[in-house]
């Protein structure tokens, strides 16, 4: 099966052509825009730009695409933490829900938005089982839909970025299974940081990036809270579009496990030109989102809405 994964960050928007088959996953081509898309806006001057860009590139490739797949951004997503299990109903589901998005805003309603359920490896005070859950408005779905007309495909799968990062984590490092791994996604304005094991989220939060110095005691300390739960990571995997070598080094240095920067295509085969492969190897990083949107069958979460 050929995969079409489009990921609309906020510097640009990242596609990349995948096929799966037994033998795993080969990458075809991959390709960025220029400009970013806004899904709140997509008729504004700098998105129809961008929406050109991603056109173009799609419009170029000989590949016949047979499953497309859209990756989200944090800031074009919700999350949310909440008592649960995925064995409950829709029903039981729809009350839980229902109050927390009352509790966090008064300006929409449950029906506004596509929900995806995964399940939450910690248990909350009274040791019942917990959910964690990405809200995705239907307008920005739409928008993805209008966005992506040509390529004459429903969107398959949509989800978060940081759930992506999780399946490419999943699939490119084997060896690190039995270990808690800290995922760390520094962007220009956040920073990501979840702790998995097994492709399910034990911790996830939103940190501010203000500068480096910062955000690395920031990561420093949620690392320790995490430890004194029991929690201990075993290594931490760093990707994102504002990351640096500087940041990188900063990081190791706080940090006491190893730190290492995602090679998102580690275990990737590639049929592709050598032009392609170098700047594989330069932007591995930026394409962790990209890579797990093709893997989407390693995604543990469900689809809700109402």
């Amino acid at each position: 099966m050929k995969t079409l994964t489009v990921f609309f960050n906020s510097d640009k928007v990242y596609s990349g052509i995948f096929e799966r088959n037994k033998k795993g996953l080969t990458l075809l081509d991959l390709s960025s825009t220029l400009d970013p898309a806004n899904l709140d806006d997509i008729d504004s001057d700098l998105s129809k730009k961008a929406i050109s860009q991603l056109n173009r590139n799609l419009g170029s490739t000989d590949h016949k695409i047979e499953e497309l797949n859209v990756v989200l951004n944090n800031e074009s997503t919700y999350w949310t933490i909440v008592p649960g299990s995925m064995s409950d109903s829709e029903s039981e589901l729809k009350e839980i829900l229902e109050l927390e998005i009352k509790n966090k805003s008064k300006s929409f309603e449950i029906s506004d938005f596509s929900f995806r359920i995964y399940p939450y490896g910690q248990k909350d005070e009274f040791d019942s089982e917990m959910l964690f859950v990405v809200l995705i408005r239907k307008g920005v779905i739409e928008n993805c839909k209008k966005i992506l007309e040509i390529t004459g495909l429903e969107i398959n799968y949509i989800t978060m970025s940081q759930i992506t990062s999780q399946n490419t984590v999943e699939y490119n490092y084997p060896d690190t299974s039995h270990l808690y791994d800290v995922i760390i996604n520094v962007e220009d304005s956040f920073c990501d940081i979840s702790l998995s094991n097994n492709n399910t989220f034990y911790y996830y939060d939103l940190l501010k990036n203000d500068n480096d110095g910062q955000l690395v005691e920031d990561i420093k300390k949620e690392i320790e809270k995490l430890k004194e739960q029991g929690l201990s990571p075993g290594n931490a995997l760093v990707i994102g579009t504002s990351l640096t070598k500087s940041f990188l080094d900063k990081l190791t240095d706080a940090l006491n496990l190893e730190v290492k920067r995602l090679n998102a295509f580690r275990f990737v085969r590639a049929n592709i030109d050598e032009r392609l492969r170098e700047y594989c190897i330069r932007t591995s990083h930026i394409y962790a989102p990209v890579v797990g949107g093709a893997l989407n069958s390693f995604d543990k979460g469900k689809v809700v809405e109402y």
